[in-house]
């Protein structure tokens, strides 16, 4: 039954503004069911693109950082993004710490005790210290979150396909409606473009 009230909804709803919401339904109104068909599919492609890559980019990250954690004797306990940034760009957590204090010195030159504060915020030490147990475990690590950083990064364009599919399908909708919805208006005394909903 709610599905008979969308439909109705939907077909006496305008053409562009049903294509805008969901591509094809502009064209399954005009009786354009091969378009429609088109459009829903590119539709469901993309969305279907979308979940799979997040997926696969999730999954890959998930992988990467349990291999983190056995290789480099990291805290199996840390899930934040900084962490795992770390174990990504130093071999131990000493070489980072080290880092951590200049950066604190540089930024606080002559106050000691912001520079503490500073290191203590940011260093990793006690059950966060951590030390590669070869640099091809940690290249392979490195590896593994750059292929999850590109599956991401694929996702990402997916909205904007999306946008893209309704843009065209409103097009469509428009320029090849049956009836003629879109013209020069070469009335006396008017000249211009109209466009009848």
């Amino acid at each position: 039954m709610i599905a008979a009230i969308s439909l109705i909804l939907f077909q006496a709803m305008n053409p562009v503004i049903a294509s805008a919401l969901v591509p094809g339904f502009g064209q399954q109104i005009q009786g354009e069911r091969s378009k429609a068909r088109l459009f829903f599919a590119v539709e469901g492609v993309i969305w279907l693109s979308y979940v799979g890559f997040n997926y696969t980019g999730n999954k890959i990250e998930q992988s990467a950082r349990a291999f983190a954690i056995k290789h480099s004797d990291g805290n199996p306990a840390r899930t934040d993004d900084d962490y795992f940034d770390a174990l990504e760009d130093w071999l131990s957590s000493d070489g980072h710490n080290l880092e951590i204090e200049r950066t604190a010195s540089r930024l606080y030159p002559n106050d000691p005790v912001r520079q503490q504060e500073f290191i203590e915020l940011h260093a990793y030490v006690g059950n966060d210290a951590w030390e590669w147990d070869s640099v091809g475990s940690r290249s392979h690590y490195w590896d593994e979150r750059r292929n999850a950083r590109e599956f991401r990064r694929r996702a990402s364009f997916m909205p904007g396909f999306a946008i893209m599919n309704r843009i065209i399908s409103v097009i469509d909708v428009i320029v090849f409606a049956k009836q003629e919805r879109i013209g020069l208006d070469t009335r006396p005394g008017k000249i211009g473009i109209y466009y009848k909903f």
